[in-house]
């Protein structure tokens, strides 16, 4: 479907906004907000997390259902562990207040933002999405995520059932992004995890059960 002479309009000036906006927010976004966001949302991951520890139990009873609780866990742990700290901190740095409105209030403008979220997710998070790649796979987990997202609209809005491929590709990408990724960036953030979706601030409980224990409580 073709765009109206005012959505045409409309997305030459959004993207004109974004070329001007996107450069001054990657050089004020700080890793100080990421670890802001992160230290005050500490069990941000348990609703991805539950959703992977779901997906795999539905894998002895149904593909299909496993294939969607795997979709579920990856687009969750991917808005609201990776990029919603991001967006979060693009909105107290008052020059790209009104971009990032433009990005939370419509989808369309996801592609858009894409590459800035990710630029920021790679300076400071250390994780580069259109270049890490599975084990054994040639494609990028970006696209694979993509991949994954229309086969579940597939399933949801056509009843289309998943292949046990198809359902070991989405099971895999979702427990790279919560168990490889999430902890690589909260690493970088100076924290842990516990349990595999709490994330700690406190150092010294890393040496609990070693030798150290001992040594690092009495500092």
């Amino acid at each position: 479907m073709s765009m109206t002479p005012q959505e045409a309009e409309y997305e030459e000036f959004m993207d004109r906004l974004y070329e001007e906006h996107k450069v001054q927010a990657i050089e004020e976004f700080t890793a100080e907000l990421l670890q802001s966001y992160y230290r005050n949302n500490r069990l941000l991951a348990k609703p991805a997390y539950d959703a992977l520890m779901e997906a795999r139990h539905l894998m002895k009873v149904s593909a299909t259902a496993a294939f969607v609780f795997s979709a579920i866990a990856t687009e969750v742990a991917l808005k609201e562990t990776l990029l919603k700290p991001i967006v979060h901190g693009l909105v107290h740095a008052e020059s790209v207040a009104t971009l990032v409105t433009d990005l939370v209030m419509g989808h369309q403008s996801m592609d858009r933002y894409k590459d800035l979220l990710l630029q920021i997710l790679l300076e400071h998070g250390g994780v580069d999405l259109l270049s890490y790649k599975r084990t054994g796979s040639g494609r990028n987990i970006w696209e694979e995520i993509k991949t994954i997202r229309t086969k579940r609209n597939h399933i949801v809005h056509a009843a289309q059932v998943a292949s046990k491929e198809e359902t070991a590709l989405a099971l895999d990408v979702a427990s790279n992004v919560i168990e490889t990724l999430f902890p690589s960036v909260i690493a970088k953030m100076g924290f842990h995890l516990h349990d595999g979706y709490k994330i700690c601030a406190d150092w010294k409980c890393q040496y609990d059960g070693t030798p150290f224990e001992n040594i690092i409580k009495d500092t």
